[in-house]
């Protein structure tokens, strides 16, 4: 599933223009199952457009200013939110965006985009991260990361506090001397870097030498990373 994403693009059929696509930025959230949720308005013109053709694609980009980072493109047919789904969607919008105050004018209604296929590409590092695509049934039986939502406070105790042992970790495990190395989010696999070397800066995966079951294990497992990393330089 989709979490919190830098930017993102929708594109539907224009209405006028013979079915070519047309693009525009959106905010969204997801629901339950992960389906993304839209809040337009009747007076835009992908809404005219969505309401006249909804088979369209939702463009998710991580990090838009690094084209070597994820992004994901949703396929899927959008489709009003029913009434009886509206309270639960209104919910999920605004925890995700709790200032869009507009949802609720009168011109505003909720999307929800059901997915037909997800497709993800790294960019210009296809060879490490790889790409490919999902069916709508993996993607809706996809379960979030139960340590992702460890990774804010994780990454900002570890960049105040321990980013010099991140640096060696890093030296360790690539054989790169870099620089510096902050990261960037983590989950139950390991973690992600930004990284300097030579006046170059790009971003790495650290992998954990083995799944972290929770909270607690991810500081046991760095713990084990630096001692190892230490005891080569020893």
């Amino acid at each position: 599933m989709m979490r919190a994403v830098a930017s993102s693009i929708v594109c539907s059929p224009h209405e006028k223009h013979d079915g070519y696509p047309s693009g525009s930025m959106v905010d969204f959230a997801c629901d339950t199952d992960g389906s993304p949720i839209l809040a337009v308005s009747s007076l835009a013109f992908h809404s005219k457009d969505l309401a006249a053709n909804g088979k369209c694609s939702l463009l998710v980009a991580r990090d838009p200013e690094d084209r070597t980072d994820l992004v994901i493109t949703l396929h899927g047919d959008a489709i009003p939110v029913s009434e009886i789904d509206q309270a639960s969607v209104r919910s999920a919008y605004l925890a995700r965006h709790p200032n869009a105050f507009w949802v609720d004018f009168g011109d505003f209604q909720f999307l929800r985009i059901q997915p037909k296929v997800v497709r993800y590409v790294s960019g210009v590092a296809t060879a490490l991260l790889g790409s490919g695509e999902f069916s709508s049934e993996e993607y809706k039986d996809a379960k979030v990361d139960p340590i992702a939502q460890f990774s804010k406070p994780v990454v900002t105790h570890m960049n105040k506090d321990h980013e010099d042992d991140t640096k060696v970790i890093v030296q360790h495990s690539t054989s790169i001397p870099v620089d510096f190395a902050y990261m960037l989010d983590l989950d139950s696999l390991g973690f992600n870097v930004k990284a300097g070397y030579q006046g170059n800066t790009f971003k790495l995966r650290i992998p954990f030498p083995r799944r972290a079951e929770d909270r607690k294990d991810v500081k046991t497992l760095i713990v084990e990373m630096l001692r190892a990393a230490k005891f080569q330089v020893d």
